[in-house]
């Protein structure tokens, strides 16, 4: 897998979607890097400008984009995410 081919996952803290997705990722030896959108403005800002959705967890890879694991997702606004 090539440095563009890295997967970014997007979440936010207090998630239990994000935490049981990164769970899965690492059981499985899947390639990622975490952006916490919590504390990180540049992360928040980044996912803006990928996706009008205002929920995590959010994986990008190369060509696509994912929303939730298993189904289930968090909404920003639930998690006292605002902007």
């Amino acid at each position: 897998m090539s440095p563009l081919e890295i997967i970014v996952v997007y979440v936010a803290e207090g998630c239990p979607h994000c935490r049981a997705l990164i769970e899965d990722f690492t059981r499985r030896q899947v390639r990622f890097v975490v952006r916490n959108i919590t504390d990180d403005e540049g992360a928040r800002e980044q996912l803006k400008q990928l996706t009008w959705e205002r929920r995590v967890p959010v994986v990008a890879d190369h060509e696509r984009l994912s929303f939730g694991f298993r189904g289930e997702s968090s909404k920003l606004e639930d998690l006292g995410i605002t902007s």
